[in-house]
Parts: structure tokens; C-alpha cells; sequence
């Protein structure tokens, strides 16, 4: 996962960690912490994403499908 694919998913805040091929994971809307690997916003985050259920698209949580799907 690179930082683009991070902000697009809701980690606003995240940053690369200089010398390193790590990233910091950082949301401003919760504390964003990363669970065996993965970053995860809490719960009710509304900078929280999924993916399509229909193309596998990065979407809102609040949203099934994106626009193309619908």
C-alpha cells in the first residue's frame, strides 16, 4: 500500500516515515490504528471507506455501490 492508496482510502493525516518503507497512519476525524498490518478507522469514522460491492471501487461507508454500479 502506498500514500496515495491511503488518502484515498480516509487516511487523511498519513505520512511516510523518511529512511523507511513505512507509513504513519493518521485520520482526522478518529485515531486510526493499524490491526495485523492493515489500517483500520474506528468505529462510525466518517472518513471510513469500502469497496464496491460491484466493481470493487473505493466508495464512502454509507454507500454499497459506486456511481458506475448504480
Amino acid at each position: 500500500m502506498n500514500l496515495a492508496e491511503l488518502r484515498a482510502r480516509g487516511f487523511d493525516r498519513a505520512a511516510h516515515v523518511p529512511f523507511t518503507r513505512s507509513f504513519r497512519i493518521a485520520c482526522s476525524q478518529c485515531a486510526a490504528v493499524a490491526l495485523n498490518g492493515g489500517p483500520t478507522h474506528e468505529s462510525g469514522c466518517p472518513n471510513d471507506t469500502h469497496e464496491c460491492n460491484g466493481c470493487n471501487a473505493i466508495v464512502p461507508a454509507r454507500v454499497k455501490y459506486c456511481e458506475d454500479c448504480r
